[in-house]
């Protein structure tokens, strides 16, 4: 089903709150990653494995979020 309207600001899946969430909410995470990488002393595998630990954190929930609100959808709609 697609929205005869939005937002001017707005595309699809974005909107305030998205940019809420990943500039405002999220840059302690950014400065931490950044601190792996350019911090002294830098440990590129310690770093590496950080970020593969955020990545897969992520795409967990995300994955899981996203696996819900299909069966919410399937089921009620």
């Amino acid at each position: 089903m697609l929205p005869l309207s939005s937002a001017p600001y707005t595309l699809p899946f974005v909107g305030p709150g998205t940019y809420l969430i990943f500039g405002i909410v999220l840059a302690p995470v950014y400065v931490m990653v950044a601190a792996w990488y350019l911090g002294d002393p830098s440990d590129g595998k310690t770093a590496g494995l950080g970020v593969a630990y955020l990545a897969g954190l992520t795409t967990a929930l995300w994955g899981g979020l996203f696996v819900a609100t299909m069966v919410i959808k399937f089921a009620f709609f």
